[in-house]
């Protein structure tokens, strides 16, 4: 029999960290005099915990407790380890003769373990398959610690990540953790002269080594650490902010970003409740197109060869920005705690590259309201975002559209301010989604009522109701589509697909016709 060991599934998914572990990493970083990333100190984590094990184990085997082994005769007091029974300990309190025509002079002990259960065994039985030596097998995945790694760090990352933040004596930077007490002490002089250097490059960015050495940085200790002392002084200055992609330290001046990278645009904030919309996702899987709102857990599909097509919706035009749904949050770079991460956006048909920035915390990507200008793209536009080459680098482009004006819904505001929807021709310059496709003639006029939150005085179902009103009179019988309506009441407050499907199934006044068409219940004459 191998050896049975606690490092099983169970082990590893319920693992929490200990007073011990914490010293262990501690010592290991004193050790190595240099910062450690997380998955670094979680390898050595898991490596030092099997050696444990495989010590532990061994001192069972081939300590003073006897293995359990059905061949073996066994005495009165005799202490006992059951590997079957994840290595419990237990001791014989009664003998007695067995019986068993198959084996010869069979017996049976009694045994009562540490938890007060008492359990009975065979013994003195020659031919059984639990019979064999014990032993840790090279090839026991259990003591291997890559296996474990790459099997349950689902488990252990984030546990490890959470346990040392919340340890007041470590201090993290780009993913990777020291001893805040052995830092190198950074000059407010030398962080003024980063502020002078960031400003005259436009705000940035800059990588920390460049950055150190133009500060002229210096001192008598290994360079990783000086870089990391130097990298936590400036994330503690409000002054700087890091804003590179993973694995990449960038630094930028926080009074140079852009506003709307700092603070949500009106556009894309929303104040309602989110709908489960597990329930729904038979309903949204009926959105005609390419649909990604990063208000819902929903996406229409997933994207190929690190392709996706999105269709605009009037906030994010409005806003300049894109959504970042759980699929696109997939393309774009990420990071492993800046709350904003700079990259570049490429159109390589027109040979132009500008700033784009991921806001992580509030899932959208900003750096397109000139380029939606440039290009005259509408609500409904459907944009190309793609990878690029290099780390750090997205493609983006549309189709151009083959004819030069459609009958597109367009909006008007009356002079009472009240937003009415017309089918007009209007002038075209990309391919478009028919259904989310929305002309505003006037964007000042409608930003008014944004500015004076006029839609958002009122509870969302009347709002949702108000809209599908206007829509149906542009219809002969009245209906009205759950996606086209979904962009209607995005020009005038931020909605998610979820909360407008609801609605239109749970209203009294409402009636569904199937294939996501609505239309209002006539009122009995």
């Amino acid at each position: 029999m191998f050896a049975i060991t606690k490092l099983n599934k169970e082990y590893w998914k319920n693992f929490s960290l200990s007073e011990k572990d914490i010293e262990f990493i501690y010592n290991l970083l004193l050790e190595k005099e240099i910062p450690l990333s997380t998955e670094v100190l979680l390898k050595s984590l898991i490596k030092i915990h099997i050696d444990q094990e495989k010590d532990n184990s061994l001192k069972q085997f081939h300590g003073k407790n006897k293995i359990y082994l059905p061949r073996d005769e066994y005495n009165i007091g005799d202490k006992i380890v059951f590997p079957s029974l994840d290595m419990k300990i237990g001791k014989v309190l009664e003998i007695r003769e067995g019986f068993n025509p198959d084996y010869v002079n069979p017996k049976v002990i009694k045994v009562k373990f540490d938890s007060g259960e008492s359990k009975s065994f065979a013994s003195n039985i020659q031919d059984h398959p639990l019979n064999h030596t014990l032993d840790i097998p090279e090839d026991d995945s259990n003591y291997d610690p890559n296996f474990i790694y790459d099997h349950y760090k689902q488990y252990l990352f984030d546990r490890l990540e959470t346990y040392l933040t919340n340890n007041e004596v470590l201090v993290n930077i780009a993913g990777s953790w020291f001893p805040r007490s052995l830092l190198i002490d950074v000059h407010v002089g030398h962080l003024n002269l980063a502020e002078a250097i960031l400003e005259e490059a436009n705000g940035g960015p800059i990588e920390t080594i460049p950055l150190m050495e133009q500060v002229e940085l210096s001192a008598n200790a290994d360079t990783k650490l000086l870089e990391f002392s130097f990298d936590l002084a400036l994330q503690e200055d409000k002054r700087f902010d890091e804003v590179g992609p993973a694995g990449e330290t960038l630094w930028f001046l926080n009074s140079m970003e852009p506003d709307s990278v700092k603070k949500v645009p009106m556009y894309l904030k929303y104040s309602g409740n989110y709908i489960d919309n597990n329930s729904l996702t038979e309903y949204l899987e009926l959105f005609e197109g390419n649909i990604y709102d990063e208000l819902e857990t929903w996406d229409s599909h997933g994207y190929e060869n690190n392709r996706v097509i999105i269709s605009l919706s009037y906030p994010h035009w409005r806003s300049g920005t894109l959504p970042l749904s759980n699929t696109l949050e997939k393309m774009f770079p990420t990071a492993y705690e800046a709350p904003r991460v700079k990259f570049k956006f490429i159109d390589e048909r027109e040979n132009n590259q500008f700033p784009g920035w991921v806001v992580r915390q509030h899932k959208y990507v900003y750096g397109l309201k000139d380029w939606y200008q440039e290009n005259k793209l509408i609500p409904g536009s459907l944009v190309i975002v793609e990878k690029g080459k290099n780390p750090g680098e997205i493609l983006i482009h549309f189709e151009k559209s083959r004819q030069n004006k459609e009958w597109i819904k367009t909006v008007l505001i009356g002079s009472d301010q009240a937003v009415v929807f017309a089918m007009l021709k209007q002038p075209i310059s990309a391919n478009f989604n028919e259904r989310m496709s929305i002309v505003v003639t006037n964007p000042d006029a409608l930003d008014e009522l944004w500015d004076k939150k006029l839609y958002l005085k009122e509870p969302i179902e009347k709002t949702i109701l108000r809209i599908m009103r206007e829509l149906s009179k542009l219809n002969p019988q009245g209906q009205v589509h759950a996606q086209e309506l979904y962009a209607a009441v995005n020009v005038v407050r931020r909605c998610p697909p979820s909360m407008v499907v609801h609605h239109l199934l749970n209203s009294p006044t409402v009636e569904y016709l199937g294939d996501l068409y609505f239309r209002f219940i006539e009122k009995d004459k």
